[in-house]
């Protein structure tokens, strides 16, 4: 088999979000647990779940099942023209009784990005239905990350997505990011943040005249922008604003979706009332490809009628509620039922945040932060997060490096013992760095 670049020329892949002339990744060969294992036989424990995604670990037999029984019951079909899988309609009515209210329709895709490019049209598409095509535009908060498809990348507030591509686009206005501990002024309360943050998001809207402007994107808690989590009062405040001008909320439930903060979503732990959601990652614990976009009941009556006066609602892709997706789905949700999910996020998030205080007082910590499974430790200068996050891989533990930010999110199925060895880790290489107390830039 030929290596990385043995024709002379660059490296045969073009790896998403890496270096292109960086040295030849790390390659993963076996998981087990919440460990996987590379091909010079090095064994890590992954504190992210991969990519936030792998909530039932490396090597689940149940989820491996179901994807082989359905693979030779029907191995593919679609959902176009009047037909869909029998176990995609299984899926959706499942789904459709677990979602917090008013949601009550899904459309499935096969990934993050394509669930916001989907999101993104559908929220244009009823806005036309209800006769208001001139709300087109979209409003998404710096700092977010909602995907690298064209208008999921547009979305998304981090420039590394932007340069180069011609984004963002026109169509996406930008507000704040709910950071109080970075961008609070001094002295500011989380409420009084809170607020101001709305008046901004207010006086936005009031500029740029709502009359223009479709919905409003936003995770509940921040995950690639550096695990930010809403300030209080912060989602109550917003609704309000977007409520005022009839704008719609579209959660981005793609990392905090199916438990991640302690609630079945997000929404639930932050009391928000969506009008759309997207979902994906822990949907299938990223054992398959599979993403969905929930919408209200009134959405999918007026899109409905739309739809049929057109003869067709005209969007859907080729492997969207792929049959064997579907299955693995079905079957993820009947683990995270009898885990009781929510109880068994919380007696890990206690015990992860019992060992994240021990943290507290080191020199260099700026903030810790935990809601459920999922964490930041903060560090006041990003050098130093580079630091600890390159010596912790060295002993055996990814973090996920954001910025000044190591962000911590373990699969559901680890252990208080893994947790403890996720931990241990941190404190060493924290140890390691000797890192000095640095002031918040």
């Amino acid at each position: 088999m030929l290596d990385a670049g043995a024709k002379g020329g660059p490296m045969s892949q073009l790896y998403p979000f890496t270096d292109p002339q960086a040295a030849a990744p790390r390659r993963i060969v076996s998981g087990h647990g919440i460990r996987v294992r590379d091909d010079q036989g090095r064994e890590f424990i992954d504190a992210v779940a991969a990519l936030w995604c792998a909530s039932l670990g490396f090597d689940d037999a149940r989820l491996r099942r179901a994807a082989s029984e359905q693979m030779a019951e029907l191995a593919y079909y679609h959902s176009f023209m009047g037909r869909t899988p029998a176990v995609t309609e299984r899926l959706a009515d499942r789904l459709v009784a677990r979602l917090p209210a008013p949601l009550s329709q899904v459309f499935f895709a096969t990934s993050g990005s394509e669930a916001v490019e989907s999101a993104a049209k559908i929220a244009r598409y009823y806005q036309s239905a209800r006769g208001r095509p001139d709300k087109m535009r979209f409003i998404a908060r710096e700092g977010a990350y909602h995907g690298s498809g064209q208008m999921s990348a547009a979305l998304t507030g981090l420039s590394y997505c932007h340069t180069g591509f011609g984004l963002p686009l026109p169509a996406v206005l930008r507000t704040g990011r709910p950071h109080h501990f970075r961008d609070a002024e001094p002295g500011e309360s989380e409420i009084a943040f809170s607020k101001r943050r709305a008046r901004e998001l207010d006086a936005l809207i009031r500029a740029e005249d709502a009359g223009t402007i479709a919905a409003f994107i936003g995770e509940p808690a921040m995950g690639a922008g550096g695990v930010i989590l809403p300030p209080e009062g912060y989602w109550a405040e917003i609704q309000e604003v977007l409520a005022r001008h009839d704008i719609l909320l579209i959660a981005d439930e793609i990392i905090t979706g199916f438990g991640r903060t302690g609630e079945w979503f997000g929404c639930e732990t932050w009391g928000i009332r969506p009008d759309m959601m997207t979902l994906a990652k822990q949907l299938t614990a990223s054992y398959f490809p599979l993403s969905a976009v929930a919408i209200s009941g009134e959405m999918a009556r007026a899109i409905g009628g739309f739809a049929h006066q057109h003869g067709t609602f005209g969007h859907g892709f080729t492997y969207g509620g792929h049959p064997v997706g579907s299955a693995v789905a079905l079957e993820t949700l009947d683990i995270y039922e009898e885990m009781d999910l929510p109880a068994q996020v919380a007696r890990l998030g206690a015990h992860l945040g019992r060992r994240l205080a021990r943290l507290a007082d080191r020199p260099g910590i700026g903030q810790l932060r935990r809601q459920g499974l999922l964490a930041a430790v903060e560090m006041t200068r990003a050098e130093d997060a580079a630091r600890v996050a390159a010596e912790a891989e060295q002993r055996g533990v990814f973090f996920r490096l954001i910025g000044p930010v190591l962000a911590i999110a373990p699969p559901y199925v680890a252990t208080p013992e893994d947790l403890d060895a996720i931990m241990d880790v941190m404190e060493a290489a924290l140890d390691a760095c000797a890192v000095e107390v640095a002031g918040v830039p």
